[in-house]
Formats: C-alpha cells, structure tokens, sequence
C-alpha cells in the first residue's frame, strides 16, 4: 500500500515514541503526581492537589545543595571548554595525518566503565595512591596530601569523565569549518587573535552549545562522582534525590526536589540555547 511521507515518517518514529512513553513520559507523569501528593503512602492515586512540598523545598536546605551543583556544573563546562577546544581544533584544522588516532585516544575512555574510571581515579588520588607514594619517593612531601574527599578531586574526576562529551562536538563542528574563510581573514590583515575571534569561534558555536550541554546536563545530576570522592562538602543535588528515594523514602518531597531540578535545567538550556542561535545569525 502506497503511503503519504506524513505516514512513512509516523510509523518511521513510532518505535522511538513507544519506547519514549513507556521508559520516560509514563514514570516522569508518576514523579509529577507524587511531587503534588497525588498517590498516598498506600501508592494509591488520590484526588489531591498540594503544593506542600514544593514549599517544603525553598524552607530547607536544597536551594543551598542546587547551588552547589550548579557551580559545580558551570566549573566542569568551563574547564571541559577551556580544554576541549584546542585539542578539537588541534585534530580537526591541524592534524591531518594522525586524526583518526586522535580521534581513537579520545574515545578509548567509552570503552571502560564509567564506574570503573572514578575507581581508577580513587586509586590515583588516594592517601596511598600512586601521586603521594611518587611525591614521597623523590622526597618532596614529609606527609601524604590530602587529594580526594573535597570539592576540587569531585571537579577534578567530573572533568575527566566527561571532557570527551566536550572534545567530539566540538570536532565535528571544527570538521566542517571553512578553511578558505581563515584564509582570507589572514589575506586581509587579521592576525591569528582576531580571525579566531572574529571567524572560527563564532562559526563554531553550535558545537561548543552541544558540547556545554552534554556535559552541564549529566554534572549538574551527578550522584557517582561526589559518592566516590567528594566528602560532606561535595554534597550535590544526585547525592540528596538518592538519599530521599532510596534512605528516607520520602517519594514525595523527593520528587518535587526532581521536577524543580529538571524545570530549571530546562530553563537554563533554553536561555543558553537562544544565546548561541543568536550568536550564530551575528556570525553569519
């Protein structure tokens, strides 16, 4: 039977949007209903509407934990950019030879677990690890240094985990950059500041929004990393929703600590997301 594109293209999404639905849609309208105390302790759904735990929310202590993963999110974006975009630019203007290896050393940490690497990372870091054993044998510390439990091994192993989200993006946006463009911006008198200010990084915007988002999204929710080498300073928004599901069992405030974390980093996307189309069409 002859079909309308409309439909080859339904039928083409709908396994994408069954799984979605089943997997997504159908346990986020769960989480809605407990955040508004709409299912009881009996897990029974209930003809109630509050916003008390919502309220509960701002009379706590979580605004001060969502700061703390906030910065901590905003941190690792920076430096995961800071770091990323010479090595992008490094493999896909510079390197023309060796970018395929490249390309393989910066994806071999996918094929380790991702809770495999933060134990490698613990062992490195570690009261005995291999960097105060090193430091000790050449005689430069009289005692171990304190390097894990605190805020700064929790960044330190965030952007090792997540500083190839950053590097892929922005080399597929660097990969499609027109050289010829450098060029003339050279022919005309820019030196190299001026045409990577003026050509390359606003032509590569798309890519640093992508990678910024691929790596804020998952930091900001991070549970394992601040688990594993963070100490009570380190405690971040993952940590306190796995705490209010799993330990006090409190679905309901836990679910409302969820909505109000996912509304909020939707809006932060959105705002990001419109600044960098606009950076764009300025570019263009």
């Amino acid at each position: 039977m002859r079909r309308s594109p409309k439909t080859n293209a339904g039928l083409l999404a709908s396994p994408t949007v069954v799984y979605l639905a089943i997997f997504f849609f159908a346990p986020f309208a769960i989480v809605l209903l407990y955040s508004f105390g709409m299912i009881d302790i009996f897990r029974q759904l209930r003809p109630v509407f509050t916003f008390e735990y919502y309220f509960e929310f701002f009379s706590s202590v979580v605004p001060g934990v969502f700061a703390r993963s906030l910065l901590m999110a905003f941190a690792t974006t920076v430096a995961c950019l800071l770091l990323g975009y010479p090595m992008a630019y490094h493999i896909a203007v510079k390197s023309v030879r060796r970018k395929e290896t490249l390309l393989l050393l910066v994806i071999i940490p996918f094929w380790v677990s991702f809770l495999l690497r933060t134990y490698a990372l613990m062992t490195i870091l570690d009261v005995n690890g291999i960097i105060n054993v090193m430091l000790s044998n050449l005689g430069l510390i009289s005692k171990p240094l304190s390097l894990i439990y605190n805020p700064q091994a929790v960044l330190l192993g965030m952007v090792y985990n997540y500083l190839p989200f950053m590097i892929l993006p922005l080399y597929a946006s660097m990969e499609k950059l027109d050289k010829s463009l450098l060029e003339a911006a050279g022919s005309l008198g820019a030196g190299p500041m001026r045409s990577f200010l003026r050509v390359t990084l606003p032509l590569t915007r798309s890519g640093i929004g992508a990678g910024s988002i691929l790596v804020f999204v998952p930091a900001v929710g991070e549970f394992i990393i601040p688990q594993l080498l963070g100490g009570t300073e380190s405690f971040m928004v993952g940590n306190l929703i796995w705490t209010l599901f799993l330990k006090a069992r409190n679905l309901w405030f836990g679910s409302a600590v969820s909505i109000i974390l996912i509304a909020l980093v939707i809006l932060i996307i959105g705002l990001y997301m419109k600044y960098i189309s606009r950076g764009e069409e300025m570019a263009i």
